[in-house]
């Protein structure tokens, strides 16, 4: 179909133009219904056959013109587009699902959460926000479960961002995954909730072998304000120089400014006692190599004597 992008976008504009004008006729109201719809159609039949058969331009602007002018229309189609080797006819099909709203949608677009474009990932995600809650919350926590570690952050994501109370016990789960990335969204969607449910698993990812995750799991039990993260944020405060602050902007947020005399306190004490542990040490070490290498002359002065 030798159809160009450009005449398409005249169509769609055409096409506005010609129902403003039969809205605006004398003719009975059922009839202009009537006609607009037919015209409409047949429109969507054409970006239907050229988004089949056009090249790489004609498609991005016939998948653009269907999510103006035949969004109810498109359904398949647009579900079908989320696997199209273009991304931009992707992320055009993802918006147009998001707008949608279709309960049919929901596990197309879930399963694209896998995409590999960034672009197409950020239309997905926008298209799943405009679902209810009650509509795709479990999917999302069922995709919690799935084989693909990014399907499995997003969902975390994104269930952070719903703010659905009743996804906490999921996401406390997640902040177990294998994959790091999950974990840090776990905490963070877990931090954006501020369920007390979640206070002792957020405590216990304290010691997650990921930097990262460690910073959030500081940063949620902060803003939680709850007493019982007091002294394992005092003692990572201690044992983890690259989460001092943090530690310390944390523990201001649950104890108030007050409390920092207190900490720098330790702190300065604790150095002191590194650096008193250390010089013992070393002290010990150099006595016990004086001591060896006393022995040593000694022994070696007898057998010089003996020869």
């Amino acid at each position: 179909m030798g159809i160009e992008a450009q005449r398409i976008d005249h169509l769609i504009q055409f096409l506005d133009k010609i129902e403003q004008e039969i809205t605006d006729t004398c003719m009975d109201k059922t009839r202009r219904k009537e006609l607009i719809e037919t015209l409409r159609n047949e429109v969507i039949e054409v970006l239907k056959i050229a988004f089949m058969e056009g090249d790489r331009t004609v498609r991005h602007s016939a998948m653009y013109g269907l999510s103006k002018v035949g969004l109810d229309q498109s359904l398949d189609l647009f579900l079908s587009a989320l696997n199209d080797s273009d991304e931009h006819v992707r992320g055009w099909a993802a918006e147009a699902l998001g707008k949608l709203k279709n309960n049919r949608a929901i596990q197309g677009l879930i399963k694209a959460l896998a995409d590999e474009n960034h672009y197409v990932c950020f239309n997905v995600c926008s298209a799943l926000k405009h679902f209810e809650p009650e509509q795709i919350v479990p999917h999302l926590t069922q995709a919690l479960q799935d084989t693909d570690q990014q399907i499995r952050r997003l969902a975390c994501k994104l269930l952070g961002e719903i703010g659905d109370q009743q996804v906490t016990e999921g996401l406390i789960i997640a902040l177990k995954d294998e994959d790091s990335g999950v974990r840090y969204e776990a905490a963070e969607a877990l931090r954006k909730l501020r369920n007390p449910a979640s206070i002792l698993p957020l405590i216990s990812a304290l010691h997650d072998p990921n930097h990262d995750v460690q910073a959030v799991a500081i940063m949620a039990l902060g803003s939680f304000g709850d007493e019982r993260a007091v002294e394992p944020l005092v003692a990572m405060m201690i044992e983890q120089k690259n989460h001092r602050h943090a530690c310390l902007e944390a523990l201001r947020s649950i104890c108030g400014d007050e409390c920092l005399d207190t900490l720098f306190d330790l702190i300065r004490a604790s150095k002191k006692a590194i650096s008193e542990t250390a010089a013992t040490i070393l002290k010990n070490m150099y006595r016990r190599n004086s001591e060896n290498m006393s022995i040593s002359s000694q022994q070696y002065q007898r057998a010089g004597s003996g020869g």
